[in-house]
């Protein structure tokens, strides 16, 4: 079962910057809240085996890499459903957003910020650290 309950969050950065993805298969990227409906809702949906998968309200695609599962890989909106586990963090409704199935080069991957210094500021699949808030994301429900 899927630490959170199925239906529509905003995901948030502890800043406060969403997530937002502004075109079908556009890169995912954290943008202060603002935009066009739905391009920051988000609906996570449980698996059987206890993951999730989180697809985009405005453009239906949904969070995944762009390419092979590796460190620094560039998260887009993608056609097809995308496997996460959340792994709850130190903070209330925080998780830590991570690639399913163990190491892949000797790390867990997670959903984080993109070293790239581009605006808006990009996801990618960077390796996980538990004990970085910083890197969790904070889930909020929509009622």
């Amino acid at each position: 079962m899927a630490p959170v309950h199925d239906g529509v969050y905003a995901i948030a950065k502890p800043d406060d910057q969403l997530l937002t993805l502004q075109a079908a298969e556009e890169f995912v990227v954290l943008l202060t809240p603002a935009g066009e409906p739905g391009e920051q809702e988000w609906e996570v949906s449980g698996l059987d085996d206890g993951n999730v998968v989180i697809r985009n309200l405005r453009h239906g695609g949904y969070v995944g890499p762009n390419g092979p599962v590796e460190e620094d890989q560039q998260i887009r909106g993608t056609a097809e459903p995308f496997a996460w586990a959340l792994r709850r963090a130190a903070e209330r409704f925080t998780f830590h957003v991570v690639v399913p199935g163990g190491p892949v080069d000797g790390h867990e991957l997670a959903l984080d910020l993109s070293v790239l210094d581009i605006f808006p500021q990009r996801t990618a699949l960077r390796p996980l650290d538990v004990t970085d808030q910083q890197q969790a994301w904070h889930l909020r429900f929509h009622e």
